[in-house]
């Protein structure tokens, strides 16, 4: 397998001190011969690739991690610094990584229509360090959340509306379909209530477990 790298996020590591799991997800990547290199936007690593996956996979399953923490690997198509100066015939890397700034907690899954999401309430639970970003946000109004969705694996470019075949296809572009390129949703949500790191949203239309991206105001 050709030589990749992968950016490994831990709970992601917003205040200095390092979350539980780091020195143990720094010890298998190196016990897997990966080039490592740490900082405080995570870890690193560049290798062979299956070396890569099999060291994130250990690293999921077996680091000690806190209940509600998060963990994110984001796998690069090219060692760490390829094509990204700033010389003649220098081509970006192509890849953007993000951690997830929380969690949505609900009852929905993949057998529930968009209709009983729209209406039901989410909690989303941001990370504890992140919390004061929410002052000056008050219950009754709206803002737009940002979220990834991670359980969706392939994407086309001509989609049925809503998968509906008696509908023209139309472009990615034009609908709200979670199959895109980039696997981003966005949905204006009503504010319900405000406890602590917790906010309490309606009409959001992700599934249980989400990994939210961003809240701005609608």
């Amino acid at each position: 397998m050709k030589h990749i790298s992968a950016q490994v996020i831990m709970d992601p590591l917003i205040e200095k001190a390092a979350p539980p799991g780091f020195d143990e997800a720094l010890e298998i990547f190196h016990q897997h011969g990966l080039d490592v290199q740490s900082s405080t936007q995570g870890i690193r690593v560049a290798g062979e690739g299956e070396n890569i996956f099999a060291a994130v996979k250990e690293v999921f399953q077996s680091t000690p991690r806190e209940p509600g923490s998060l963990i994110t690997a984001t796998i690069l198509s090219r060692p760490p610094g390829a094509g990204t100066g700033s010389g003649e015939g220098s081509q970006p890397s192509g890849t953007v990584a993000f951690h997830p700034i929380g969690l949505v907690e609900n009852r929905f899954d993949a057998s529930s229509s968009r209709e009983e999401m729209r209406s039901g309430e989410s909690r989303i639970t941001l990370h504890p360090a992140l919390t004061g970003g929410l002052e000056g946000l008050s219950t009754g109004e709206q803002v737009l959340v940002l979220f990834y969705f991670d359980r969706i694996e392939s994407f086309d470019l001509h989609q049925h509306p809503r998968g509906d075949r008696d509908r023209k296809k139309r472009g990615v572009f034009t609908l709200r379909s979670p199959r895109r390129p980039n696997p981003i949703g966005a949905t204006v949500v009503d504010v319900v209530s405000i406890t602590d790191n917790v906010l309490t949203v309606r009409g959001l239309d992700a599934f249980d477990g989400t990994p939210v991206l961003d809240i701005k105001p609608a």
